[in-house]
């Protein structure tokens, strides 16, 4: 990027200590912040006082600590308002949820991260600590491993070459490991229209994914299907529920611009 005349360095920044809160980090102080991004503390230190002054970070509980402001989630809810798509589908999937007892999400990719958009649970299943902004590992889940089976070889190479980058250095077991199930993934979608994750995510959950994909192949977004293994089994997961996702699917795809 550095080569890139068009690339501003400080709002790259500056974006890189927001994306350093999740729903797991919700209050950082600024040495957190620079351990997370690797930048100089008095360099952290001014952006955050810059993004609290337009109203980005506010002070946490503690007021030495800071956490993300009302401009944060502006922004959130401008994108998914613009994405459309998650205000359509959301009667879709909480009729699948409540039809298979089961936790229906659409997801966005950000980065090496399938970031949900909408969700809708069963009142029923097992309750996992997921909702809309909680991301998950494009490489690890049902959804996102349906999203790398539907963008380009060049696109999913791309991705998962940035995947083996992010695993620490001695891992070269799980990286073979983590790349054969994804491309045995990608396969399985090629053959069968969804992929499967059978207790990978979590060891009690099993889950399908399926891809959503506009007309024009520009917007990819993954949807899943998932639950405790006792009542989302494997052999639903095969018939009913793949039967109904790859429809819903279709669906969205027609509506999606």
């Amino acid at each position: 990027m550095k080569e890139d005349r068009q690339f501003v360095t400080a709002l790259s920044r500056g974006l890189e200590v927001l994306r350093c809160f999740t729903a797991e980090r919700v209050e950082l102080g600024t040495t957190e912040i620079a351990r997370l991004t690797g930048m100089p503390q008095p360099t952290v230190w001014r952006l955050c006082y810059t993004l609290s002054k337009l109203g980005y970070l506010v002070p946490g509980k503690d007021p030495e600590r800071l956490r993300a402001g009302p401009g944060v989630l502006a922004l959130g809810g401008a994108s998914i308002a613009q994405a459309g798509i998650a205000d359509i589908a959301y009667p879709h999937m909480a009729e699948i949820a409540r039809r298979f007892e089961a936790s229906v999400s659409l997801a966005a990719r950000d980065r090496l991260q399938m970031v949900i958009v909408q969700r809708a649970e069963a009142s029923t299943m097992l309750r996992l600590n997921f909702h809309v902004g909680s991301p998950l590992d494009i490489e690890r889940s049902a959804v996102g491993c349906a999203y790398l089976a539907s963008v380009s070889d060049a696109e999913r190479e791309q991705i998962l070459e940035q995947v083996r980058e992010k695993m620490s250095v001695g891992s070269a077991t799980k990286w073979r490991q983590t790349r054969a199930f994804v491309l045995e993934s990608v396969e399985f979608y090629q053959q069968h229209g969804h992929v499967l994750n059978l207790r990978r995510y979590h060891p009690d959950v099993n889950a399908l994914g399926v891809a959503v994909v506009s007309r024009d192949g520009r917007r990819v977004l993954g949807l899943n299907c998932g639950g405790s293994s006792s009542i989302v089994t494997e052999e639903k997961l095969r018939g009913p529920i793949a039967t109904v996702m790859k429809a819903t699917a279709v669906k969205l795809s027609a509506m999606m611009t």
